[in-house]
């Protein structure tokens, strides 16, 4: 994964402000959380209320498109993160 994206215990520059709190449903990765953060524009699409499955997928091709997680089908949602408030995704 690419430097912007901290999996919990790692070092990071600057603490998440907006963005994903996820993990690996692998068993090899099982209970590392990873930090996905989010640009404006998939903050965007993240958070939208209408056609939800189209705007989450064009959001996770995006993260995976900037070096980031393959999301979809891999990972599990905890939160988003919303100006360092943790909130829930439904």
């Amino acid at each position: 994964m690419g430097s912007l994206f901290k999996i919990s215990g790692e070092s990071s520059p600057l603490p998440m402000i907006n963005g994903l709190v996820i993990s690996h449903l692998s068993a090899e990765f099982k209970g590392d959380i990873v930090h996905v953060p989010l640009n404006s524009k998939e903050m965007q699409l993240a958070m939208v209320k209408d056609n939800i499955d189209i705007c989450w997928n064009m959001m996770c091709a995006s993260v995976k498109r900037r070096g980031g997680p393959d999301i979809l089908g891999n990972y599990q949602l905890h939160f988003i993160r919303i100006n360092g408030v943790d909130r829930p995704l439904h």
